[in-house]
């Protein structure tokens, strides 16, 4: 009976630890490049349970008769992120970028190099790109910087700045002519899902191992846009029942063993 006590206790704690990443995920669900949560479910060691009977002569040994698997437990062993693309919405601002293909930004920290895949980046007085909470966007060269206002991304990742110059005509008018310049092409990184680190509640992405550069060829890079979460509701609400369920399973035996306890304590020993 106690350990079904534990047994149930650690399930109901996992129940809660499914019940806050559920609840993350939907809060999470307008926020460009968040990479949808879940756990991986591991059982603690199983036992293989059997009893001792009389043997069937009467005059040996007991013998063992196997009554089956009885479970331990379970926790979450790992937390796991979506690697699955979201929904590539246009904004029109020139300093957002979404990915159409797999790959992470390189942005440059006070912890060291992070990865995102949330490209809803802004100039700074300087020129230099960097991510909403001020983490330099980084290139095969360092960081990208400074641009104009005017820039512009290829699908490769090519940064090309344009400057505009004024040149004047015979006739005494003016006339402007961009001149474009390859600054530098965006550090883009791939990382298996089972690499992927979050940093904090951010959007923001450490790596276990080394990640790889994904190839030129590979990389589609959308100026203009940006990539919106990738939770699915829908299934996060079957998940959300799911749990709901499992807790009150858990507590239900948890109750029935506390009442077989207390009736073990007051009343068999009367017998």
């Amino acid at each position: 009976m106690i350990r079904g006590l534990y047994t149930a206790t650690s399930g109901m704690l996992l129940d809660n630890q499914r019940s806050d990443t559920i609840g993350r995920n939907m809060e999470n669900l307008n926020t460009p490049g968040y990479r949808q949560e879940s756990e991986r479910v591991t059982s603690f060691p199983r036992l293989l349970v059997s009893r001792l009977t009389p043997s069937t002569s009467g005059t040996g040994p007991a013998e063992n008769v196997p009554l089956g698997i009885m479970g331990t437990g379970v926790y979450a062993e790992k937390k796991l992120y979506s690697t699955e693309t979201g929904e590539i919405r246009e904004t029109g601002s020139n300093t957002d970028l979404a990915f159409n293909s797999p790959g992470y930004f390189v942005v440059d920290t006070l912890q060291g190099e992070c990865y995102t895949r949330n490209g809803h980046f802004e100039l700074d007085p300087s020129g230099m790109l960097r991510t909403a909470g001020g983490n330099l966007v980084m290139g095969k060269n360092g960081p990208i910087g400074p641009l104009s206002k005017d820039f512009k991304i290829k699908v490769d990742g090519t940064v090309v700045n344009i400057e505009t110059s004024t040149t004047d005509k015979v006739d005494g008018t003016t006339s402007e002519i961009k001149i474009e310049t390859d600054v530098d092409k965006l550090r883009i990184v791939n990382i298996p899902a089972e690499d992927l680190q979050r940093d904090g509640l951010t959007t923001l992405y450490t790596a276990a191992n080394q990640p790889i550069d994904v190839l030129p060829e590979n990389i589609r890079v959308e100026q203009g846009f940006v990539e919106d979460a990738n939770v699915d509701m829908n299934a996060q609400m079957v998940k959300m029942l799911e749990v709901m369920r499992s807790y009150s399973a858990n507590q239900k035996i948890i109750q029935m063993n506390d009442t077989l306890l207390q009736k073990a304590a007051n009343e068999v020993g009367r017998v």
